[in-house]
């Protein structure tokens, strides 16, 4: 698989050549380069405006990011955010189904944290990490498994645009997963 990397000022690299055409670039395996944060990908989205074609909630959530001040939007609740991808194994008995989100948490040393809660203006200078996948079985998370595993750059699009459609909400809707 060729390699992809996303600097941290938000543009593409292809082999170690520029990338012009995102859209021929969303199935390559992404990887991060040391310094990536939000903002970073905030930085593609304006560097490849036809990203923000791929989701409903980008452009909102691009219009948001853009009136946060230019640096220093961070929060010492966690020490980074990551996204990561949850394997989840439901059903039994019955008809056992498998789904796969990708998601994005604050990370601290008490685990992985929803993001909902949180405005832009403190997570968009927060590192961002390529985590692991998670792999719950039927529903018991105290035998979890954690797998190394890839993303292809439109998984890192939807799954941050998927987060982002959830900022704002509700202290009193919970959804879980």
């Amino acid at each position: 698989m060729e390699g992809l990397i996303l600097a941290h000022d938000g543009t593409l690299r292809l082999n170690d050549t520029a990338a012009a055409d995102v859209i021929s670039c969303l199935r390559h395996k992404v990887v991060f380069e040391d310094g990536v944060t939000l903002r970073s990908v905030f930085s593609l989205f304006s560097t490849y405006p036809e990203t923000l074609r791929l989701n409903p909630f980008l452009q909102g959530a691009c219009d948001d990011a853009a009136a946060c001040k230019d640096s220093g939007c961070t929060t010492e609740e966690f020490t980074h955010l990551e996204l990561y991808r949850q394997l989840e194994m439901t059903g039994a008995p019955g008809t056992p189904e498998m789904n796969i989100h990708t998601l994005v948490r604050g990370i601290n040393d008490t685990g992985r944290h929803e993001l909902r809660f949180f405005r832009l203006d403190i997570l968009l200078d927060m590192p961002l990490l390529l985590g692991q996948m998670r792999h719950v079985l039927f529903g018991d998370r105290t035998s979890e498994l954690y797998c190394n595993t890839t993303f292809s750059l439109f998984e890192v699009i939807e799954g941050i645009a998927w987060e982002l459609s959830f900022q704002g909400g509700s202290l009193t809707c919970s959804l879980r997963r």
